[in-house]
């Protein structure tokens, strides 16, 4: 799999994939986060599938002196595996190795387990 910086014609991509996010479906949120995001000077990430490269996530990450936050994440529905998902971590990991991965409320519980299985 491949981590693939954001650029202007991954926009509709990059919103589709926001959009699956519960807290972001409605009244078009998704498309606050995406401008927010990119306003704000956050990292915005595609994650392709080798296999059939189709982009089949999108992750958003506010990056610090020694740390990463990972603010959204969000997976198409039928690759919303734990290996898919500790693929993408371990991605982003390799891309900032001397910061700390952190997460929100929402994205904690996936980066614990993420470190836990790479104890």
């Amino acid at each position: 799999n491949m981590l693939v910086h954001y650029r202007k014609d991954y926009q509709k991509i990059a919103m589709g994939l926001l959009s699956l996010l519960p807290e972001l479906r409605d009244e078009q949120r998704f498309n606050d986060e995406l401008n927010w995001a990119l306003t704000a000077g956050d990292s915005v990430y595609l994650w392709k599938d080798q296999e059939d490269n189709h982009f089949i996530a999108v992750v958003i990450l506010k990056v610090g002196d020694d740390y990463v936050l990972l603010r959204r994440l969000s997976f198409t529905p039928s690759e919303r595996s734990g290996h898919n998902v500790y693929a993408l971590l371990t991605a982003i990991h390799e891309q900032y190795p001397d910061r700390r991965l952190m997460g929100t409320l929402d994205t904690q519980p996936l980066i614990t387990s993420w470190g836990k299985a790479n104890e």
